[in-house]
This record gives structure tokens, C-alpha cells and sequence, in this order.
């Protein structure tokens, strides 16, 4: 195998993308537009907090200040990216708003580790930052699928309450 089909293979391995996957397939072939802008643009800043990831890594080492204002940055933009887009009916609003309570907690997350590891020069968000942020991921992805898990839900109910009104 080439070595960039590898290294490709092992940055969506890595990432959320690869989870995200199945849903921006399933959307695009149903031709739900709004779902899969949502879940396009939620794998692209997954996807970009990848790359840089070891870059950021590199370039922060033992400042430990740059990588969670850029995740923080990374996070808001998200945000500020899915409202825009929510309000300009680009997206499903249902899902703005809940993609919005999910990741709110993750600038703020990156900023208290901030704070707490270099102005108050103590270790209480290792815990939190470590356990926190992989279930704000996983609930953002969770949010991506909710269109489908209503779709799925809509579908099984429709039959049976069309069945019982004759």
C-alpha cells in the first residue's frame, strides 16, 4: 500500500471521522441535507483537531498554554459555525441547539484546565479534563445520529398508528 493511503487510514482511525462515517453516508443517500451539513462540518473540525493534534503537541511542549486555547478556539468556532447555520435554516435547529449544550462544556473545560494548571498551579482538572472530554466527543457524535435515530423511530411508528386508525 502507498504510504499516504497508510497514514489517511490512521487519521481517520484516530479521529471521530471514522465513527461519523456511516451517518454522513446514510444521510447523503436519503438526500437529508441539513443532517449531513451538520454531521460534514462536525467530522471536518474532528478531523482538523487530528492533524493538528501532534503539530500542537510539538509546538506546545512544556508550555502547556497553546493547545487548550486552540481547542477552546476549535470548539467555539464550531459552535459559532453550526449557529450561523442553524438560524440561516442550513442545518436542523433541534440539532444546533443540542449540539450547542453538548460542546458548551468543552471551551470551558479547556480554559479551567488552563487556569488551573498554570495560575493556580494544581492538578484538579487532570481528572475531570481526562474523563469529561471524551463524553462531550462522544455526545456530539451522539447528536450527529439523532436524525437517523429519528428517522428510524418515525418510520416504525408510522405504519402502526396509520394500522390502528381504520
Amino acid at each position: 500500500m502507498p504510504e499516504w493511503f497508510l497514514k489517511t487510514i490512521l487519521i481517520l482511525d484516530t479521529s471521530w471521522v471514522f465513527i461519523l462515517s456511516p451517518a454522513i453516508f446514510i444521510f447523503y443517500f436519503r438526500k437529508d441535507y441539513l443532517a449531513l451539513r451538520f454531521a460534514l462540518i462536525t467530522a471536518a473540525f474532528f478531523l482538523y483537531g487530528t492533524i493538528i493534534h501532534p503539530y500542537l503537541k510539538e509546538f506546545d511542549n512544556g508550555i502547556y498554554v497553546y493547545r487548550y486555547l486552540v481547542w477552546a478556539l476549535n470548539d467555539i468556532a464550531w459552535m459559532a459555525l453550526i449557529a450561523y447555520l442553524g438560524l440561516k435554516d442550513k442545518v436542523y435547529l433541534w440539532q444546533c441547539v443540542l449540539g450547542q449544550l453538548v460542546v458548551i462544556m468543552a471551551p470551558i473545560l479547556q480554559l479551567f484546565r488552563l487556569v488551573d494548571r498554570h495560575l493556580w498551579d494544581l492538578s484538579y482538572s487532570t481528572y475531570i479534563y481526562k474523563t469529561l472530554l471524551p463524553f462531550i466527543n462522544i455526545g456530539t457524535v451522539v447528536v450527529c445520529y439523532l436524525p437517523l435515530i429519528y428517522i428510524l423511530t418515525k418510520d416504525k411508528k408510522s405504519p402502526a398508528s396509520t394500522a390502528s386508525a381504520f
